[in-house]
């Protein structure tokens, strides 16, 4: 499945919630907090493919995700991505540890997610700030909604949350 999505810095959470409330979308998970896991091979072999291994661990739900590297012809990040629900994120990460993958990177993030029609929406609070992600149909409305909630294509953020937390944490 392709994902389309972008990211844009967010100020002010509950403004930004106010805006996407009185544009009609609703909380369809509320504020959680999320442990994610990045895998690869001992030659970073995924990272240097611009492709990303990732298990993710909630309160709710356990997933583990492959998204492939993102096309470099669009000004949104879009991406194949597969993604499944798994029993037990502990063990799917020893068996992969035991075949070869070691953790390359893990963080913590709160999301709040919203929905509406065929948006799907994230506020996350990361260590490197807080983010709109929004996922949705097509570049053009996912652009159109950007604009609805005072966002312009100089505010676009390409970075995925790795590299994000990555710089931060090198400083």
């Amino acid at each position: 499945m392709e994902e389309i999505e972008i990211k844009f810095p967010v100020k002010d959470t509950k403004t930004l919630t106010e805006k996407l409330r009185k544009l009609g979308f609703r909380i369809a998970v509320g504020r959680h907090r999320e442990k994610n896991y990045l895998l690869d091979d001992a030659a970073g072999s995924l990272h240097k493919a611009g492709k990303l291994l990732r298990v993710r661990k909630t309160p709710s739900v356990q997933t583990v995700t492959y998204k492939g590297p993102i096309l470099a012809d669009s000004k949104l990040k879009h991406r194949e991505e597969i993604e499944c629900r798994i029993e037990d994120a502990d063990m799917l990460l020893r068996i992969l540890r035991e075949s070869g993958f070691k953790i390359r990177t893990e963080y913590s993030k709160y999301r709040t997610v919203f929905e509406k029609e065929a948006f799907h929406i994230s506020v996350d609070e990361t260590e490197a700030g807080n983010y709109l992600e929004v996922e949705g149909p097509s570049d053009e409305e996912i652009m159109k909604l950007g604009e609805k909630l005072g966002y312009s294509e100089k505010d676009f953020v390409r970075r995925t949350y790795a590299e994000l937390i990555g710089e931060k944490r090198s400083r």
